[in-house]
């Protein structure tokens, strides 16, 4: 009777080893199914990272505009217009990439942000005409306000 049990237990685990094998693996449906997901995920993340540069680029436009009104006689002036060019630039090289490569241009064109930030900082510091100091402070605000949500855009990522 010893026998017929090892039996009748070998019997019941191979089936269910089978039956494991069958249909408890995993299947092409499956991982058709995550690369599509995988595939759906990166294109979400493409569209937002576009989305973050556009707003972006839109803002930094706005602050160029701004930097337009600063006399030029101001010393930093051209500076600052030059570093906000330079984001500019950088915005547009991160639209143009892809994946992580665009991510990488965005950190690059928080880099410049900060640059920027604190040129005109010191810029709005030294200023002595208000219309200047307002004009800087309203540049400084768009920048940071800008370089914010591209930081809060990699945070939620």
């Amino acid at each position: 009777m010893s026998t017929g049990w090892r039996w009748f237990f070998g019997i019941v685990f191979g089936l269910a080893l089978l039956a494991l094998i069958a249909f408890g693996g995993p299947s092409r449906q499956a991982y058709y199914e995550a690369k599509g997901q995988i595939q759906q995920q990166t294109e979400i993340t493409q569209e937002r990272i576009d989305l973050a540069v556009q707003m972006a680029t839109a803002s930094v436009d706005l602050a160029l505009v701004q930097a337009g009104n600063l006399p030029s006689q101001q010393a930093q002036a051209d500076l600052i217009k030059q570093d906000i060019e330079e984001i500019g630039n950088r915005l547009t090289a991160a639209a143009q990439a892809r994946g992580d490569l665009a991510v990488q241009r965005l950190d690059e064109s928080i880099e410049q942000f900060n640059t920027t930030l604190q040129r005109v900082e010191e810029a709005s510091q030294e200023a002595t005409d208000p219309a200047v100091k307002t004009t800087l402070d309203r540049i400084y605000g768009a920048l940071e306000a800008t370089k914010e949500q591209i930081v809060q855009f990699f945070e939620n990522q």
